[in-house]
């Protein structure tokens, strides 16, 4: 979502339809604009995981109820943080963990769940931030997370990420509201940084297919869904070096 709106605000066909933005806050906007639009969709989703009994309550409410902090911190320090380096730095962490997931034989699967106070705390925190700042409702962080860090067996970590992801997104969207209030150049029909008008027909989209999501999770075996998950991961985490390495040098 968050490529596709940087699309739309550069294009002059997105400046015609009422999503002209400077090019200095584009990719803020972009990103708060996706928090937006993850929020309902992560609620219904993990209600339908959840009629599924595969939310993993115990680890989801601790490791959500810190991202909200960490989802407000990331959105108040990224209009200044150096975006390149961070795209650089999280490819990379991506990558590796597709590469963990391949190699990996049980994945998380048949350990005990780790949920110390050390180590629920910076994971919520590290999911919250990552979410808040690149606008991607911190699935992408939570799900290596849950699974090595916390110990979420892999056919329960999309479902348990995605209950954390509604309060690390909708703290991080909040913050965005407030902290763009007032600041010009942004579309009249925003609240903050997010642009509802461009927010809307994209959450209309995303609620009508996120159940579809939520019943292939279930229907794949598990060396599948790994398999899914590696790859996914390895082609984002190839995308973000590539962008940031053609910045940065």
């Amino acid at each position: 979502m968050v490529p596709f709106l940087y699309f739309f605000y550069e294009s002059a066909r997105g400046a015609a339809l009422g999503g002209a933005v400077p090019p200095d806050l584009q990719a803020t906007v972009s990103h708060a604009t996706s928090l937006f639009v993850i929020v309902p969709t992560a609620i219904l989703g993990t209600a339908a995981y959840a009629r599924a009994g595969l939310v993993v309550w115990r680890a989801a409410l601790p490791v959500g109820l810190f991202s909200l902090a960490g989802g407000v911190l990331g959105a108040r320090i990224a209009l200044g943080l150096p975006a390149d380096a961070l795209k650089l730095g999280f490819g990379i962490f991506l990558i590796a963990t597709a590469a963990q997931l391949i190699r990996s034989t049980r994945g998380g699967e048949g350990h005990p769940l780790r949920l110390a106070l050390p180590i629920t705390v910076p994971t919520g925190i590290v999911v919250g931030v990552f979410s808040a700042i690149l606008g991607v409702g911190g699935g992408l962080v939570a799900i290596p997370l849950l699974m090595h860090v916390i110990g979420v067996d892999i056919r329960r970590v999309a479902a348990t990420s995605l209950a954390i992801i509604v309060m690390a997104a909708t703290a991080g969207t909040l913050t965005y509201m407030v902290t763009g209030s007032g600041v010009s150049g942004l579309p009249a029909s925003s609240v903050g940084y997010v642009h509802v008008a461009a927010g809307v027909p994209l959450m209309i989209g995303s609620l009508f297919t996120v159940r579809l999501g939520a019943i292939a999770n279930q229907r794949m075996k598990t060396p599948t869904l790994r398999r899914v998950f590696a790859a996914v991961l390895a082609a984002l985490g190839l995308r973000l070096i590539l962008q940031a390495a053609g910045a940065l040098w």
